[in-house]
C-alpha cells in the first residue's frame, strides 16, 4: 500500500528549486532543479531509484504517493509569469515591493505572511472555480 506523503517545494535565493519530504523513509533523498518541475521530476526519480535499491538490498518495498506543496517564495517564483505582483497584491493585501522581494529571494515571508498568502490564494481559487457557468 502506498503511503500518502507531502513533498515541500522551496526556492532559494539563487532561484534554484529544491524538493524534500519530512516523512520517515529508510533512505535519504531530495530533488533539485532550475524549475519547480525539474526539481519535482528529480525528486521522484531519486525516490524511485532509492526505493529500487532498498528493495534489492532488503526485500522491503517502499512506496509513496506524493502531493507537492510550495512554500510562499517558491509559489510566487513559479507563478510569476502568470500572476502579476499587482494582482497578487490585490488578492493578498501585501505590498508589491514586499512580494517582489519574496519572488527574488531577498526576503522570506514569515509563517504568518505565508499563511496570509495561502489563505488569500485559496479563497481566490475558490472564487474562480465558481466564476464560469
Amino acid at each position: 500500500m502506498k503511503k500518502k506523503c507531502t513533498a515541500h517545494i522551496e526556492c532559494g535565493r539563487d532561484g534554484f528549486y529544491s524538493v524534500y519530504s519530512e516523512e520517515d523513509f529508510p533512505f535519504g533523498f531530495f530533488g533539485e532543479g532550475s524549475t519547480a518541475e525539474e526539481a519535482k521530476a528529480d525528486f521522484i526519480n531519486l525516490f524511485e531509484a532509492m526505493s529500487k535499491d532498498h528493495f534489492q538490498r532488503t526485500g522491503e518495498m517502499v512506496e509513496a504517493d506524493f502531493s507537492f506543496v510550495y512554500d510562499a517564495s517558491a509559489f510566487l517564483q513559479h507563478y510569476k509569469g502568470i500572476l502579476t505582483l499587482s494582482g497578487l497584491s490585490s488578492i493578498t493585501g501585501i505590498n508589491k515591493v514586499q512580494l517582489s522581494q519574496y519572488v527574488c529571494g531577498r526576503r522570506h515571508p514569515s509563517q504568518k505572511t505565508q499563511q496570509k498568502i495561502k489563505t488569500s490564494v485559496i479563497a481566490f481559487a475558490e472564487e474562480l472555480s465558481h466564476a464560469l457557468a
